[in-house]
């Protein structure tokens, strides 16, 4: 993922106009938030219990990249 994504970025970027890319994480994600961290997103907050997974609530935390 780390290899292909900024190859995906430079063209969602460069040649579609895309100025933001969002990625939505469950917060105890950690192996996908340490992913994000490598390609440069930066947290932008947590939307605590806004989801039901496996019958508990589960908070997301909210990551972009802007061009």
């Amino acid at each position: 993922m780390t290899e292909t994504m900024p190859l995906i970025f430079n063209h969602a970027f460069n040649n579609m106009g895309i100025h933001r890319i969002e990625g939505f994480v469950e917060t105890e994600n950690n192996n996908c938030k340490k992913a994000l961290a490598k390609l440069q997103f930066k947290l932008e907050g947590t939307m605590k219990d806004c989801e039901i997974k496996n019958g508990k609530f589960i908070s997301l935390d909210i990551y972009s990249k802007l061009d």
